[in-house]
């Protein structure tokens, strides 16, 4: 076992399951000098993001959601809040360098957690008030959260943990996922992008002509239901 995996076995946890999906890839991380210190602007100890494909994207990955370097919480089955967020988001022909505001974002719900305490859930949906990627005009004003298709979850030394990936949609996707139940919106939004990729210059999926469709299925379903 290395000196890394000794002093932080959650993390190392994490790495694994990372260099599994991403093998032989050197993730570009970005750490905080402030961790856990909720009054600065990035209170999570870290985020690394790695090149995906098919199609090419960015993958950004939380740590410190997650226990990390040893366990405080009283449920051995779960570590810490029992997840850490996830998102993927357009990687542009030739782009070297993630764009930095999935940083930001994913930094202040991290923020919103460990300061409320309150956890996200598979399914759960959010009005952000503004767009989701700061100083970006982007009609991506919500999010949704759903298992990582390509992660979901694993175990740690400190428990188990899922790795949740937040979605950007638009406020009238907001609007009919809020009818469904948390399966459904997990189900819908694999339909409409198994990625699950956020793309702020996208207009909302109603205007698809591809999947307003899917859209229109789910909510006639919930109405031959009722």
């Amino acid at each position: 076992m290395s000196a890394a995996e000794q002093d932080a076995p959650g993390w190392a946890a994490i790495d694994d399951a990372l260099a599994r999906l991403y093998p032989g890839q050197l993730p570009h991380q970005f750490a905080s000098q402030r961790a856990y210190e909720l009054d600065g602007e990035s209170p999570l100890p870290a985020i690394a993001v790695y090149e995906g494909a098919r199609p090419e994207h960015w993958h950004y990955v939380t740590y410190g959601l997650s226990e990390l370097f040893e366990k405080s919480s009283g449920d051995p089955d779960v570590s810490g809040f029992g997840f850490e967020l996830t998102m993927r988001v357009p990687r542009a022909a030739g782009e070297m360098a993630p764009p930095s505001w999935p940083l930001r974002a994913l930094q202040g719900l991290g923020r919103y957690v460990l300061g409320t305490r309150k956890g996200f859930d598979t399914g759960h949906c959010a009005d952000l008030g503004g767009s989701i990627a700061a100083g970006i005009d982007s009609a991506l004003t919500c999010l949704a959260c759903v298992p990582d298709p390509l992660l979901r979850k694993i175990a740690t030394p400190f428990g188990g943990l899922l790795f949740l990936q937040v979605v950007g949609i638009t406020s009238d996707e907001l609007a009919a996922m809020q009818r469904l139940d948390h399966e459904g919106v997990v189900h819908l939004l694999g339909e409409l992008d198994f990625h699950g990729i956020t793309d702020p210059s996208r207009v909302s999926y109603f205007a698809d002509p591809r999947k307003a469709p899917v859209l229109r299925r789910y909510q006639l379903g919930v109405l031959l239901e009722r």
